[in-house]
């Protein structure tokens, strides 16, 4: 089953119900949450995802979505000094985003899943990076 990884603003897309102009981003992230639930995707967290999504003041909602899959459903993924050390080599400019594609490869995803493609382009060769709605 193919491995995906999301960044936090995937979340953030479902929990704010957010739109760009013409598009209903929320629920493109319910799709693909969804598609996990059906076992299309494995689905990996991280401990640095929640210390974003606790940042956003987000925790309460991230956890009630945790809750609907099952444990075989999520890959847990924790950062060490030496994955934050990995960070700061391959993006001093961008710590951030380089560790959720350090924590991604860690737990061996296939895709890092996004709604800023910009921000993550710099690690195009490292991981694949792919929308919501393009999975």
């Amino acid at each position: 089953m193919c491995r995906i990884y999301c960044d936090t603003c995937v979340y953030v897309d479902l929990f704010e119900g957010r739109k760009d102009k013409f598009r209903d981003l929320g629920e493109f992230a319910l799709s693909l949450f969804r598609k996990v639930k059906e076992k299309e995707y494995k689905l990996i967290i991280s401990d640095w995802l929640l210390y974003e999504i606790k940042k956003l003041n987000h925790e309460k909602n991230f956890n009630d979505l945790l809750k609907q899959f099952e444990d075989e459903d999520l890959i847990k993924v924790e950062r060490s000094n030496e994955d934050e050390r990995k960070a700061r080599l391959l993006s001093p400019s961008n710590f951030p985003d380089a560790m959720h594609v350090i924590l991604a490869k860690k737990a061996n995803a296939i895709y890092l899943v996004t709604r800023n493609i910009q921000d993550f382009a710099e690690f195009c060769k490292i991981i694949e990076i792919a929308t919501p709605e393009s999975l």
